[in-house]
């Protein structure tokens, strides 16, 4: 008697768990265009989503009985992480890695949430440095903010343009493979693993750094590398900096209200970004017909390689205008695409959009007359060994 009834205790908090489980794959499934994603995806999303709602439930009670004047600004800090999120390098990174732990065999839905928690620890650890000491490195911060800007817009610049040369040999390839499955040449193998891993030369000089990302947390360093550059590890900072000299005495845990929320807001759409575009990798085109699996991997790969040499450039550009300082009308170009970062993120996004829609549009006509020339390859080629019999 006694086993029967101390047994139903452990078990309960699983039995949630299971009766969780369950309510939520019954509500998947029934939801139109939700159940099209797989459950992992709306799981992440959904989870962020609900942290930013606690945080800001949070927030609101802590600000309601201590200062309410904040809340603006708090507004503000929130604002400011939506709007890095779309900056284009986030975008492009988050995206690349994406689809290299795809090509390894990985389904990957963390990849923005971590590289978001990187970059946040930077904006994290600057903002309560300067709440501590504002007046002293409030002096020595532009220096600190520059050297910063130099590491982080390098590395930045480097893993993007490095990254979309290596795509850019692998669209080559997904190219060259294409024409052989429409030849009728047999393909037996991992169709985006072989792919999207390309080769050559290029992928032999870099696999040993490519290999240190292999897995979804590991995003989490590299995001901390990107972070290095400071530009809106800045703003937060400074938004400490007047929250102590507005509100005279204001505890510096209560400063961290504005770093914490700068991390929600980023860390909600890129986490969003990178679940997405996952799960548009791994939609049915991505994991039955061949020709389907090579031509849907040409089209976003080379979008890749464009966003990514593009954006690369532009770092590298805008690297060379902070140190160098030269002038003109080129410059000042540079300079103004780096006012309109965020813009240009939400062009990115905007562009895998467009191009995912267009190519299932143009799938179907480009297919039949790709199949028709490879027909007429083949007819030749027969025609070709019959006169050589002969």
């Amino acid at each position: 008697m006694g086993p029967t009834s101390a047994s139903p205790a452990p078990s309960s908090p699983l039995l949630f768990v299971g009766n969780v489980k369950r309510a939520a794959e019954w509500y998947h499934d029934k939801i139109p265009y939700v159940r099209k994603l797989p459950a992992a995806v709306v799981a992440i999303i959904l989870a962020v989503a609900l942290v930013n709602a606690i945080v800001w439930a949070t927030v609101g009670v802590v600000l309601h009985f201590t200062s309410a004047s904040l809340l603006g600004t708090a507004v503000l800090a929130y604002t400011l992480g939506l709007r890095h999120a779309l900056d284009a390098d986030h975008i492009a990174a988050i995206d690349l890695m994406t689809r290299r732990l795809i090509a390894s065999g990985q389904k990957p839905v963390a990849v923005g949430m971590f590289f978001s928690l990187g970059h946040s620890t930077i904006v994290i650890i600057t903002s309560i440095a300067v709440a501590a000491t504002s007046a002293g490195l409030e002096k020595r911060f532009d220096g600190f903010k520059r050297v910063g800007g130099i590491i982080g817009t390098s590395v930045s610049a480097a893993f993007l343009v490095i990254l979309g040369v290596i795509n850019l040999v692998v669209v080559w390839k997904l190219v060259g493979r294409l024409k052989a499955v429409l030849r009728g040449a047999r393909d037996t193998g991992d169709v985006i693993g072989e792919g999207l891993q390309g080769g050559g030369c290029l992928m032999g000089v870099f696999r040993g750094a490519f290999r240190i990302v292999d897995t979804s947390w590991k995003m989490y360093p590299l995001g901390i590398l990107f972070g290095l550059g400071f530009d809106t590890s800045s703003e937060v900072a400074l938004l400490g900096i007047a929250s102590i000299q507005a509100a005279s005495g204001t505890s510096i845990w209560l400063i961290l209200i504005f770093p914490i929320l700068f991390t929600a807001g980023m860390c909600l759409l890129d986490t969003a970004d990178g679940a997405l575009m996952s799960a548009l990798y791994q939609t049915p085109e991505f994991s039955q017909d061949p020709v389907a699996v090579l031509y849907y991997s040409i089209v976003l790969t080379a979008i890749t390689v464009v966003v990514a040499v593009v954006i690369g450039t532009i770092q590298v550009l805008s690297l060379i205008l902070n140190t160098a300082a030269p002038t003109g009308r080129f410059w000042d170009g540079v300079e103004k695409a780096g006012e309109w970062y965020e813009v240009i993120g939400g062009a990115i996004a905007g562009l895998f959009v467009v191009g995912a829609v267009g190519s299932v549009l143009a799938y179907r006509p480009w297919r039949r007359r790709a199949e028709e020339r490879a027909k007429r390859w083949r007819e030749r080629q027969v025609d070709s060994r019959a006169e050589e019999s002969c």
